[in-house]
């Protein structure tokens, strides 16, 4: 029995147990997202960092353990280390879970991305026909067309 079998387990149960979190916390971040609670979403957000600190220490430690055995790195790497080191009953389940939850994560995160970016939109427009002034050009807004702007035409970089 190769000495790096149980610490890699390990890796895989610390990083199966955040990812599960995580995917409750982005679930929880999302709900809060829409209900355009802050309070609630700052939570949910700390949570969300402490619980990505967590997962980095797990695959920090997996990717050293994999660069002991010469497995190679990553995902490509840890499939080789477990079939190496393993048989299928021993991890697999735990091994098919982590990379369900990986892409849970990885999908709820950017749906997360987007209501936030819509929620700022809707918000900055809000504030525009509030106040009555008009929206602020963004960094990277479009120009007029070039009639209108004397020739001039591409990409504002704002107010400097």
């Amino acid at each position: 029995m190769s000495p790096l079998k149980h610490p890699f387990h390990a890796t895989i149960e610390s990083s199966l147990k955040a990812l599960g979190e995580l995917v409750a916390v982005l679930r929880k971040e999302q709900e809060a997202l829409t209900a355009t609670d802050p309070e609630v979403l700052e939570r949910f957000v700390a949570r969300k960092l402490e619980l990505l600190k967590d997962l980095e220490h797990s695959v920090k430690a997996r990717e050293q353990i994999l660069s002991q055995a010469g497995s190679g790195s990553g995902l490509a790497g840890s499939e080789h280390f477990i079939r190496e080191h393993f048989a299928p009953e021993e991890i697999i389940d735990q091994w098919r879970q982590l990379q369900e939850f990986s892409k849970a994560a990885d999908q709820l995160n950017t749906e997360n991305a987007k209501l936030a970016f819509a929620g700022e939109h809707t918000t900055r427009q809000a504030l525009s026909i509030l106040t009555g002034r008009p929206q602020e050009p963004g960094t990277y807004t479009k120009r007029r067309s070039r009639n209108a702007d004397n020739g001039r035409s591409g990409l504002s970089l704002g107010k400097c």
